[in-house]
């Protein structure tokens, strides 16, 4: 059995009138939907781009890494050299 909270219209010029608006209600929904979905995308891809942007930008005034070590190059005065020990002094 149906219960309505208000029955429904008896005058079918009326019933036709409320499906279009109902149909035209839905349809505003999805587009409004879709509209909101865009700007979350667009938002999204802003956001996550300029995070990009910004790791790009502070790698690329990092310190060079060196290739034997992997630390950072800041003390270039430094010689690295293999040697043997030949003598040591007794006391």
């Amino acid at each position: 059995m149906r219960y309505y909270i208000s029955a429904p219209p008896m005058n079918p010029l009326l019933r036709v009138f409320s499906a279009v608006l109902g149909l035209l209600v839905l349809a505003g929904a999805f587009f409004f939907g879709l509209i909101v979905l865009g700007i979350l995308l667009v938002a999204g891809l802003v956001f996550g781009l300029s995070f990009w942007l910004r790791g790009w930008w502070l790698r690329r005034g990092a310190p060079v890494q060196s290739e034997r070590t992997g630390k950072p190059d800041e003390n270039r005065d430094i010689l690295d050299a293999e040697y043997t020990v030949v003598s040591r002094r007794r006391e």
